[in-house]
């Protein structure tokens, strides 16, 4: 705290006085000294943080492969770990003693890809090696893949061991899998360290390597065809979202044996598998070890805001390729149990201004989604009409409706109606936190002009 009263002196009295007023406002938001340091090390909370930067010189015309099955695999382990992995099969030599292949890795170009300017690489590596609690070490990213010609499955360790001493890291992959990453022929597919290094997420990273092995496997086939020779069409894939959540990470088959032995079945129950995940993060619950004890992501309004709009997005900024998305629902009730992907190729399908502005008219399925999410963002317990209201006048843009509650929780003082509140804050553009002034006035509007129940009833009842 000491530390904290004299940034603040440092920053002189004008911030100083609206950051412990946000702080006296916002007790949530509990600040430890190491939160601090990212705070003033990104430049505030409140301001955008600084992008990463990766030195991509360094990486132009650098590419790596793997093959289908191993892109494919089930398992989970880090977003720098993949990285390093990625950057190291590229280079990777055969050790004809062992059958392994093994990566040599300098410090230095590592710094240099990563961005990081100074100081060694050793605490990264220690951190994959070592990590916090519940994460998966680089020598614990154990997958399971599939060879579907020959009705295989295998789990096995990828990194079987490495060593970082005099500013070079060397890994060794197991020997198991170097059929699958040295010297392949067919049934491979080759990135560009260029497209995945910059990718900020690994469920960015994993939905990139699937969705473009999947789009260079179906090309091939449609150009031998002499169909979509310019790739101008899109390229379908349906997925179980079960499955999806397997390749992803989002559920650690090596976590729990039967889910295991339910992927050996030559008929993959993947409702089962979701039973199974979900028993498993109660159990971790009971010990201590789970935070909610439900399985992470059961929710998909949750799995697709964290994994696949974010996939979406970063894909569409930094590869070549570009992908569309819709959920299958089957059963009462409509649940989403699988996702048909439209991947396209950026080059030949650039996508108008035009249509990148033009709203698209959502299903009814689609908008009930939305609602779940809006009630996901607020805290207080509000009627399905209520939520309803407040994502039509957001016109279903989930960044209107964030920004809105944000104001909300900023503003000093009870609000008596959310819902009239929400509307209006959407509507008007609020930027800053509504404080209450004299004459019952408030700094942005003055609140007799306004009745926010009459505002709420208008949107509520059409």
């Amino acid at each position: 705290m000491i530390i904290f009263i004299q940034v603040l002196m440092l920053m002189g009295t004008r911030y100083g006085v609206i950051w412990l007023t946000y702080l006296l406002l916002c007790p949530y938001n509990v600040f430890s000294e190491k939160s601090l340091y990212h705070y003033f090390e990104f430049g505030g909370y409140m301001t955008k943080k600084k992008e990463s930067s990766y030195d991509l010189s360094i990486l132009k015309g650098r590419h790596y492969s793997k093959s289908n099955a191993l892109i494919n695999a089930k398992g989970t382990t880090s977003l720098l770990a993949q990285k390093i992995f990625s950057v190291g099969i590229q280079q990777a030599q055969l050790d004809n003693m062992t059958g392994q292949l093994v990566a040599t890795l300098y410090g230095s170009d590592l710094r240099r890809i990563f961005s990081n300017k100074s100081g060694s690489f050793y605490d990264h590596i220690k951190a994959l090696v070592e990590p916090e609690k519940e994460k998966a070490s680089l020598l614990d990213w154990r997958i399971i893949y599939t060879n579907d010609s020959t009705q295989e499955l295998e789990a096995l360790n990828v990194v079987t061991d490495c060593k970082f001493k005099d500013g070079i890291l060397e890994m060794r992959y197991n020997n198991k899998i170097t059929d699958q990453l040295y010297q392949l022929k067919e049934n491979y597919t080759m990135f560009s360290l260029e497209e995945t290094i910059p990718l900020k997420s690994i469920y960015s990273y994993r939905m990139y390597e699937i969705l473009k092995s999947e789009f260079d496997k179906q090309s091939y086939v449609a150009h031998k065809r002499g169909e979509n020779l310019d790739n101008s069409e899109p390229y379908i894939l349906v997925m179980n979202l079960t499955d999806l959540k397997l390749r992803l990470g989002i559920i650690d088959p090596t976590e729990n044996r039967e889910i295991v032995n339910a992927l050996k079945k030559s008929n993959v129950d993947f409702g089962y598998i979701e039973q199974l995940a979900q028993e498993t993060a109660e159990k971790k619950k009971a010990k201590g070890t789970g935070k909610t004890g439900k399985a992470k992501y059961s929710n998909f309004t949750t799995f697709r805001k964290n994994t696949l709009d974010k996939a979406k997005k970063e894909l569409d900024e930094t590869t070549s390729i570009r992908f569309e998305y819709e959920p299958i629902r089957t059963g009462t009730g409509g649940k989403t149990n699988s996702i048909r992907f439209m991947i396209y190729d950026k080059k030949t399908t650039k996508v108008k201004a035009a249509e990148k502005v033009q709203i698209r008219v959502l299903t009814p399925e689609e908008k009930e989604d939305f609602i779940d999410q809006v009630n996901e963002i607020i805290d207080e317990k509000l009627k399905v009409k209520d939520l309803r209201a407040i994502s039509e006048a957001a016109e279903y843009d989930i960044s209107k409706v964030e920004k809105a509650y944000k104001v909300l929780c900023l503003s000093p003082g009870r609000v008596e109606n959310i819902t009239g509140f929400m509307i209006k804050a959407i509507k008007d553009g609020y930027e800053e936190p509504v404080v209450r002034q004299k004459k019952n006035t408030f700094s942005n509007f003055k609140q007799n002009e306004y009745n926010y129940d009459d505002i709420e009833a208008q949107l509520v009842d059409n």
